[in-house]
């Protein structure tokens, strides 16, 4: 079995590196990858550590990196990347990265002070890159008054907070992310220029009328390697039906859990959705050489 979306505290996870590697460990997977969200941090950490003294299977290097379709957020992974050609290539910076979401959680205050709802006035991003989507969601749900603002939906969801108010222009809390995002060729070039394979995240995961042309629009592109098939946002049904449209349009297929650790407490290490294993059988077609032990 096989994980190959994982976070960690380099990004938006709860738990370290170490932790990780001991649960895949624990749960009997051949192959995992750290997909931190624009971040390889997790992979310097790994360096510090004795891996196989905790996972005796194969790390294949690996991060989440932000894009922008038709005016659309969208996360591209990238696999088997060599991480100093990514580090160098400018892709991914910490600094920015504070910056940019200090100054989205600026606006996202302003915008509660404006329609009365109640947040904490000291709040923002200095420790593990949380995104100010999530530091704002959770501290919006430390104060119960603040639920009749918002659908049982949005106000129980992350996802739903982050897909149908932060990138719904109608929204008050509307973020025009989309000009620090690069393009999905942009991504993946600098993907496979890092010797790496380009992967569509977790398609149903998106905010769109129609995930078929949005889906068909994507891999128009011919910039992409494959689709993330196994996913905790895709029923079953989804995801047979992307490793069909992964085998007709000849794209490698991937999976991963998507695990976050506490952050998102119902997803289970090693599985896509509950009681359903990711099987090794869909990275074979497109192993790297022996992954990073």
């Amino acid at each position: 079995m096989i994980d190959l979306h994982i976070h960690t505290t380099s990004s938006d996870g709860s738990e370290e590196p170490e932790e990780i590697i001991t649960k895949a460990q624990s749960a009997g997977l051949k192959y995992i990858s750290i997909t931190d969200h624009d971040s390889i941090g997790a992979y310097k950490k790994l360096e510090k550590i004795k891996v196989n003294d905790y996972f005796t299977g194969n790390i294949i290097t690996g991060c989440e990196f932000s894009a922008v379709h038709e005016g659309k957020p969208v996360e591209i992974l990238g696999y088997d990347i060599d991480l100093e050609s990514i580090a160098e290539s400018g892709i991914i910076s910490d600094e920015r990265f504070f910056e940019r979401e200090n100054e989205y959680l600026s606006k996202m205050k302003d915008v509660c002070k404006n329609l009365g709802i109640k947040f904490s006035r000291t709040l923002s991003i200095r420790g593990g890159k949380y995104f100010a989507t999530q530091v704002m969601h959770s501290d919006i749900k430390s104060y119960p008054e603040n639920e009749k603002h918002f659908s049982k939906e949005v106000w129980e969801n992350i996802n739903a907070f982050y897909r149908t108010c932060v990138t719904n222009a109608d929204s008050p809390f509307f973020l025009d992310q989309m000009k620090n995002y690069p393009t999905i060729q942009k991504a993946a070039d600098l993907i496979k220029k890092a010797g790496g394979k380009a992967f569509l995240a977790h398609i149903y995961g998106y905010i769109v009328d129609d995930y078929d042309k949005f889906l068909d629009s994507i891999i128009s592109l011919n910039a992409l390697d494959g689709i993330e098939c196994y996913h905790s946002l895709h029923s079953m049904d989804k995801t047979n039906y992307l490793l069909d449209y992964c085998n007709e349009h000849k794209l490698y297929a991937s999976g991963g859990s998507d695990y976050h650790g506490k952050i998102k407490p119902a997803v289970i290490i090693g599985e896509s959705i509950s009681g359903v294993k990711i099987p090794y059988k869909i990275l074979e077609p497109w192993l790297p050489d022996g992954g990073q032990a």
